[in-house]
């Protein structure tokens, strides 16, 4: 079945859209390697909403993948589209975060790993992934992906001015009183909390 569906995606040209229902019946998105015909596989995508439960995607994404089968190895080339809803780090407020990029990498079977050598990995070997069972997960390869392209530091802007830690306010929408205070004496917000009609006392 898998075969069979990845052949109409090849001749037919079929968008991911127009074979979504046809995906849900299967266990995964993907190929075997057996079934990357010599000339390469090319499979074009779009409307993904879905790819891990960790993803909020706002617009669904698009794109393609070019896998070339080099032995056991597999080079995939591709491109990604699309937009994640994230947290800002310093306002704590929901923002789009977008993802256009091109992307390669090379994809090698997980038991050629030797996991009793420790050595350090070169910049090279980081863009190597691995799979299993002889089948490439395309769902996991996007999602990887995605997480590679999230900066370490997720702002809504880059001159985002946070929250206040005294009050809460967010400073981006409006200026609070706090930082008058602070400046005026590490004891001065304790005037603020005083009653008017105790000061008389």
């Amino acid at each position: 079945m898998t075969k069979g569906l990845f052949g109409i995606i090849l001749r037919g040209k079929r968008k991911f859209g127009e074979i979504m229902q046809e995906l849900k019946n299967l266990a995964q998105w993907g190929v075997n390697i057996d079934d990357i015909p010599a000339e390469g596989l090319w499979v074009e995508f779009e409307d993904l909403k879905e790819l891990n439960a960790d993803l909020k995607i706002v617009k669904p994404f698009s794109g393609y993948l070019k896998l070339q089968k080099m032995g056991i190895e597999v080079e995939i080339k591709g491109h990604l589209k699309g937009s994640l809803e994230m947290t800002c780090d310093r306002c704590l407020e929901p923002f789009e975060f977008s993802i256009d990029k091109d992307f390669e990498v090379l994809l090698i079977p997980k038991k050629t790993l030797d996991f009793e050598e420790e050595r350090e990995l070169t910049s090279d070997e980081l863009e190597v992934s691995f799979y299993e069972n002889s089948f490439i997960s395309y769902s996991e390869i996007l999602h990887e992906e995605i997480i590679l392209s999230l900066p370490f530091r997720k702002l809504c802007q880059p001159d985002c001015k946070g929250i206040c830690q005294i009050c809460g306010t967010n400073l981006n929408q409006r200026v609070c009183k706090c930082s008058k205070i602070k400046k005026d004496s590490p004891f001065a917000i304790l005037k603020e909390l005083v009653n008017p009609a105790d000061k008389n006392i």
